[in-house]
């Protein structure tokens, strides 16, 4: 019988000593009105925009408190960077805040950590800033949903499209600092009922020679009278995949980026036994080991997330009713014997069906994604039984026996996910 263990206040120490990622909500505000984004009128559980910027001197609160667990001789890896994110709002709106915070980060003395820099942005503002994201050498992430009909949910204030504008800047940066335009920047592509995974990926490998990252509309935290827009605008990634004009030569060209491909990697990954986390499950193996129900990352097991108002979160991926600490004006307040409380509260609420999940070891069901999660008989819908599973591994069988060259190739060139 598997044992399930409770996350320890020890635990979340760890993982703050050793944080891989420290995302800042720069601003609230922002310059579009994208139609699908995550603060607008289709989605609840966010706080309220109020065109807010992120004072520094919150900031600076946050960096001394985590410096100090930095600090600390027992850190798995001083190697290890540690991602500096700006977030938003579009957090181009507040370029003085961000770079109030990488020289604090610069001026601390060395104790071995390097910090790497990224931004997610709509690019309006790139134009006027691209030569400091340059000289930072930031990792930059562009909001870019391909053609002009695919980028028309992406409006500014005026509804006017985004389209040329973006467009322009991204060229204007790529002409101007092409080194860093090939190393450095990405693309994410919303796929939505104006576009297509087809149309999307070609429009910006064909302009820029990169592959963007298709990233479906986030289906948790809908408001319920907003359920029937939201599936008018929203669009199924596999469905919208066998509407190419050639379906499979667009599959092999997103190999792992596509669901069937992802799936049976999936399925490689987690139910061969082949593939292992650490040292610990290839020597001393996975069976009878407790682990925590669901899939719910640990508090700042990835990533910690700081929102403008100053609410400290283990993700921006969930709303913001489930924030574990806050900065005040003069402090962090941050109990880490209370966030390990109301944390262990919310995954234990469905420890019974973890107990019979056919994919207990290997869930990737997030807690605070199911949106009746205060619901005393609220039910994981991530669940499986032994008879999913096994249809699971048929159809897994059966996609390797059509592709059989995918295998192989999953093995030579994915090395970590």
């Amino acid at each position: 019988m598997d044992k399930f263990r409770k996350i320890s206040p020890m635990e979340i120490e760890y993982n703050l000593m050793n944080l891989k990622q420290l995302i800042f909500e720069v601003t609230d505000a922002c310059n579009l009105r994208c139609k699908y984004c995550g603060y607008a009128d289709l989605y609840e559980g966010y706080d309220q925009r109020e065109n807010l910027k992120f004072p520094f001197q919150k900031a600076k609160l946050i960096i001394d408190y985590l410096y100090e667990y930095w600090k600390k001789q027992y850190c798995a890896d001083v190697n290890n960077p540690i991602s500096i994110s700006f977030y938003g709002g579009e957090p181009l709106l507040n370029v003085p805040f961000i770079k109030q915070v990488i020289d604090y980060l610069e001026s601390l003395n060395p104790i071995g950590k390097k910090f790497h820099y990224n931004m997610t942005t709509n690019a309006m503002l790139l134009d006027k800033y691209m030569d400091f994201l340059v000289e930072k050498e930031f990792r930059l992430l562009i909001s870019l949903d391909g053609d002009e009909k695919g980028q028309s949910y992406r409006v500014d204030a005026k509804g006017q499209n985004s389209f040329n504008k973006v467009f322009s800047n991204v060229q204007l940066l790529r002409s101007k600092y092409p080194t860093y335009f090939k190393h450095f920047v990405m693309f994410n592509s919303v796929l939505h009922n104006r576009n297509g995974v087809e149309s999307a990926y070609r429009f910006i490998k064909d302009e820029f020679g990169k592959e963007t990252a298709i990233s479906p509309l986030n289906n948790s935290g809908i408001r319920k009278d907003k359920v029937e827009e939201f599936y008018q605008t929203y669009q199924n990634m596999s469905e919208s995949i066998q509407k190419a004009t050639n379906c499979e030569a667009l599959k092999k060209e997103l190999f792992i980026k596509g669901p069937e491909t992802g799936m049976l990697l999936n399925y490689i990954h987690y139910q061969t036994g082949n593939v292992f986390n650490n040292y610990n499950e290839l020597l001393l193996g996975r069976v009878g080991l407790p682990f925590p129900p669901s899939g719910t990352c640990p508090p700042f097991a990835k990533k910690m997330f700081v929102t403008v108002k100053g609410r400290i979160l283990q993700c921006e991926k969930i709303n913001h009713e489930f924030a574990l600490g806050q900065i005040t004006d003069d402090k962090v307040e941050l109990d880490l014997e209370q966030a390990a409380q109301q944390h262990n509260e919310y995954i234990f609420h469905y420890v019974n069906q973890c107990k019979t999940c056919a994919v207990r070891h290997t869930c990737a069901q997030c807690v605070y994604q199911i949106d009746d999660i205060h619901d005393k008989t609220s039910k994981c819908h991530s669940y499986w039984s032994a008879k999913q599973l096994e249809k699971q591994k048929e159809y897994s069988m059966d996609y390797l026996d059509q592709h059989p060259k995918l295998y192989n190739k999953i093995l030579k060139n994915v090395i970590i996910r």
